[in-house]
């Protein structure tokens, strides 16, 4: 199928978007085996990059209740038999409610924790949400990218399978000149549970060193520390931003099943994590280089970034060739997950 590309194109309000069709329009829909269509949001980056490595055909809508009549209306002409909704975009609830009633099995996967839910109010309502139209059968099948809920919500009363992403495709890296010195990537957004100021922290701490971020946090005592500001880039130039550093900081409070990292490592630069997903975690070795145990503390994230630096050519071929089994795992899990269940006779 068609992979996504950034679009360079001003973004129309939302009101005057239709659906984006990664596989160019539906007389083009590909002929898949199960016939899976899945649905995300455009403007949802995480979710949206983790959508497309099912490698599925992929529908982009923001407004699930003005657009979903035509897309279930268009998945019934050409027999797609599931649709996948990631996350919930506006509009989801009464589009899984018609789409179960068209006879289209139904799937969800959200892409959030419990810690999120105790957190963010806004993120325990869309698992409520799911949770319900789950149990009232509107939707057949619920996953979760984060390890360890399927066996939580199920002790609840609540069967959900786990369905961590895969890994994206990758597009074709043109490195960027970061300029002299230790450059670091620091490329998430600043809010509470990425944990950026404290990694800045840790940066500081490194020799000669540059932070790199999207976003500048509003700290005044920061302005100290090396650091240059990109912006929210396109998804293709954020890779290429990414493989142009020396070392990427993922050290995070919360996650899920982080992509970022992931594509890090692919692009030949090593990444650091917290130990808050299941990233790397069935191979000890990697778990305990690539990971720091104590994500509120600069000092140690620090020491942890140089420890991962020294084993830095280990490290990136354990990585890939720990990426490449687990997308075998994880496509095995999302068939499994989409295939319609075979009725006993």
């Amino acid at each position: 199928m068609r992979r996504f590309r950034s679009r360079k194109t001003e973004v129309a309000p939302p009101d005057e978007r239709s659906p984006i069709l990664s596989f160019g329009s539906w007389n083009d829909l590909p002929r898949n085996d199960p016939p899976v269509v899945v649905v995300c949001h455009p403007d949802w980056r995480g979710v949206r990059t983790a959508a497309f490595s099912f490698r599925e055909p992929v529908v982009e809508c923001d407004d699930l209740a003005r657009w979903g009549h035509h897309i279930i209306d268009q998945m019934r002409t050409r027999e797609a038999a599931t649709v996948v909704v990631h996350g919930l975009p506006p509009g989801s609830a009464g589009f899984l409610a018609k789409a179960h009633e068209a006879g289209i099995g139904t799937r969800v996967v959200l892409h959030s924790s419990m810690t999120q839910h105790g957190a963010e109010p806004g993120e325990a309502e869309v698992a409520d949400t799911v949770l319900a139209l789950s149990r009232d059968g509107t939707i057949d099948r619920v996953g979760f990218v984060k390890a360890g809920l399927a066996e939580a919500f199920t002790a609840l009363g609540y069967p959900v399978a786990y369905v961590p992403n895969r890994t994206p495709d990758m597009p074709q890296v043109t490195p960027l000149d970061l300029g002299p010195g230790f450059n670091v990537g620091l490329f998430t957004e600043s809010f509470w549970r990425k944990n950026v100021v404290t990694q800045l922290g840790a940066i500081a701490l490194l020799d000669n060193a540059t932070a790199h971020v999207l976003q500048r946090p509003d700290v005044a005592y920061l302005d100290r520390l090396s650091m240059v500001e990109h912006g929210v880039v396109p998804w293709d130039e954020f890779i290429s931003l990414q493989a142009s550093t020396d070392l990427n900081l993922y050290v995070t409070l919360s996650e899920c099943h982080p992509l970022s990292p992931i594509e890090s490592y692919l692009s030949g630069v090593p990444a650091l994590m917290s130990r808050t997903s299941d990233v790397f975690r069935s191979d000890p070795v990697l778990w305990d280089l690539t990971t720091v145990e104590i994500a509120d503390d600069p000092a140690a994230i620090a020491a942890a970034a140089e420890r991962l630096l020294v084993n830095r050519n280990e490290v990136i071929e354990r990585a890939t060739s720990w990426i490449n089994m687990n997308d075998t795992r994880a496509q095995k899990l999302w068939v499994d997950f989409v295939t319609p269940a075979v009725a006993n006779t």
